[in-house]
């Protein structure tokens, strides 16, 4: 797994560029859901522990409905609300390859990931005022996912989807 969290915080580092335009950051994290979305539901599948499992589960949802949420302001920028071949290619060959990877190290990967779409969320309320209530949900949730991986890491599983499952939009 070293590699793979290696790979992990290497992508996770040029995620964004603080230079980027709104409308770039919009669809980065409009794709960073759909990925959330696939990998998690794909990742349910491999785990063989019904808990892991149903954990999986509850993020591709949480990551479902956070992608949902941000229809409305994807429109009115004026972009497309259509999730990328592309992204979806990679989400799906991205739980191929972390199939075999072990719990731990798979959510040994959420830090450095959470914290990149935390500071791409913050900025995207930065650049767009009128979408903060919009970008303060989605660090929200980022930090929802990274509490979750801190908590299952700790060994405080039974606690661990308290945050996730206190998102307003998880209501």
């Amino acid at each position: 797994m070293a590699d793979t969290q290696t790979n992990a915080a290497a992508s996770a580092e040029m995620m964004f560029s603080p230079d980027d335009a709104i409308e770039t950051l919009w669809v980065k994290s409009f794709d960073g859901e759909v990925l959330g979305e696939i990998l998690f539901a794909r990742m349910a599948e491999h785990f063989d522990d019904p808990g892991h499992r149903h954990k999986m589960q509850v993020l591709s949802t949480m990551e479902r409905r956070t992608k949902e949420m941000m229809v409305a302001p994807l429109q009115r920028a004026g972009l497309t609300t259509e999730p990328d071949a592309k992204t979806i290619a990679e989400a799906e060959s991205l739980a191929e390859a972390l199939a075999d990877v072990a719990w731990s190290d798979f959510i040994g990967s959420f830090e450095p990931i959470t914290s990149q779409y935390v500071a791409m969320y913050a900025r995207i309320g930065q650049l767009n005022p009128d979408e903060r209530a919009t970008a303060d949900l989605l660090v929200a949730h980022e930090l929802a996912l990274r509490d979750f991986g801190r908590l299952e890491l700790e060994g405080k599983g039974d606690d661990s989807l308290a945050a996730i499952m206190a998102l307003p939009h998880l209501q």
